[in-house]
């Protein structure tokens, strides 16, 4: 996923009063054509470093 739709999924998130999310499906993230090295829940656009993908267990 791109990460300006990633920033458009986060502003439509907000715009619903920012209810929990379980991230049920991430994506690789990527700027332009590359990648950030993070993923994005593609539900509410939240990026996750891959430490924080790790302590989640994911």
């Amino acid at each position: 996923m791109q990460a300006a739709d990633a920033t458009r999924l986060q502003k439509e998130w907000e715009a619903k009063g920012s209810p929990p999310c379980e991230h049920p499906r991430l994506e690789k993230e990527y700027y332009l054509s590359a990648q950030t090295g993070d993923k994005v829940c593609t539900t509410c656009g939240e990026d996750f470093s891959p430490a924080e993908l790790k302590k989640m267990g994911r």
